[in-house]
């Protein structure tokens, strides 16, 4: 009798911890419970203020819904100028021609990062007395669609190009503006056949390509098959990248300046643009206020490596000249930078320097 009153004790004594840890359990669940239901309500809640902030900032800063491709447009020819298209195995774009040509030479104008040929600038060049080969160095038949892993060697064939088809001799002169900047300054750097280089809110270092697809970082540009080495991303600072992904998603205008800055602090040296054994002109402009990047610190530093280096930097000016930021949607200021006023005076005096330098360097017939 005492043998099963003992055995009793045990059972209840193994229910009994048995039930205490089905307590605890239903303990840790139910606070396991909770702080699922707070996340879900913190996700529910985030995504009603990203839902909000994206109607909110599409509305008031339509910009950066459109994008700083908008600035520049595809020029229209003009009676006066005659266009044909170019297609090549690794180029295209247009050669553009003034009824009357006045400077012997050509000049060879590159959009940037949107992927354009600036024909805009290329036309009104044209217009000038110049002969223009109005280019794209991505995104065309032939060519690397994205802007990532674009070969410098293309430009041999706009060599072989003017050889075939320009009238006259005369110097080669490249026209780039941004990624088209950081373009044709690598061109003149790796020794190709360039006389002069015009560099529009230029870069002193090659960044990234445009292309995120793939997980490893890719390079904007290649040289003999060969990555040509820049200043990473993934680098920079982390809080440049979370403030910049946050803008993204919330439709904000993105500002990419601190993230070009991250970058270029913690790039190595052979990321950097080296024009100091270039032996023709280089004549830089870039704007103090540029939101997309650095460039005005860019030009004042390519500015040290040669006499041969000119640098205009507009206090006022952002990313784009342009001469009428009434014809913009709200949010360009906070993308590119600048005021009207100071964009409208960089525009005016760079096209004015510009005209003066070609007319030097190209002279007249």
């Amino acid at each position: 009798m005492r043998r099963f009153s003992h055995g009793c004790e045990r059972c209840v004594g193994r229910n009994a911890v048995k039930a205490l840890n089905v307590l605890k359990v239903l303990k840790v669940l139910k606070v396991l419970g909770k702080a699922l239901v707070a996340l879900l309500v913190v996700l529910v809640l985030l995504a009603v203020v990203i839902v909000g902030l994206r109607a909110y900032n599409r509305h008031t800063y339509p910009f950066g819904s459109v994008g700083s491709s908008s600035v520049a447009g595809e020029g229209d020819g003009g009676a006066s100028l005659s266009v044909a298209p170019i297609h090549g195995d690794q180029i295209e774009g247009f050669h553009i021609t003034p009824e009357r040509k006045t400077h012997p030479g050509v000049v060879v104008v590159y959009g940037g990062s949107e992927g354009g040929a600036d024909r805009t600038r290329a036309e009104w060049l044209a217009g000038e007395g110049y002969e223009v080969l109005s280019m794209y160095f991505f995104g065309q038949e032939g060519q690397q669609q994205g802007l990532a892993e674009v070969p410098l060697e293309q430009f041999d064939e706009v060599s072989t190009l003017i050889d075939a088809t320009v009238d006259g001799d005369g110097p080669v002169t490249v026209v780039g503006t941004s990624k088209g900047a950081e373009f044709v300054e690598l061109l003149a750097a790796k020794g190709f056949r360039v006389d002069n280089v015009v560099a529009f809110v230029p870069a002193s270092y090659s960044y990234p390509g445009l292309v995120f697809q793939q997980a490893e970082e890719l390079p904007s540009f290649t040289y003999k098959g060969e990555a040509v080495p820049f200043a990473s991303f993934r680098a920079g600072s982390m809080a440049a990248g979370a403030k910049q992904m946050w803008d993204m998603v919330t439709g904000y205008p993105v500002s990419y300046r601190a993230t070009y800055e991250s970058a270029a602090e913690a790039a190595p040296e052979e990321a950097r643009i080296d024009l100091s054994h270039f032996g023709g002109n280089v004549l830089l402009f870039a704007g103090e206020d540029d939101q997309m990047w650095q460039s005005a610190d860019a030009a004042r530093e390519l500015e040290t490596q040669g006499e041969q280096v000119e640098t205009h930097v507009y206090p006022d000016a952002g990313h784009v000249f342009f001469a009428h930021a009434e014809e913009l949607p709200n949010g360009w200021q906070i993308m590119l930078g600048g005021t009207p006023e100071g964009n409208r005076a960089a525009y005016e005096d760079s096209r004015a320097v510009l005209l003066e330098r070609l007319d030097q360097w190209h002279g007249r017939q």
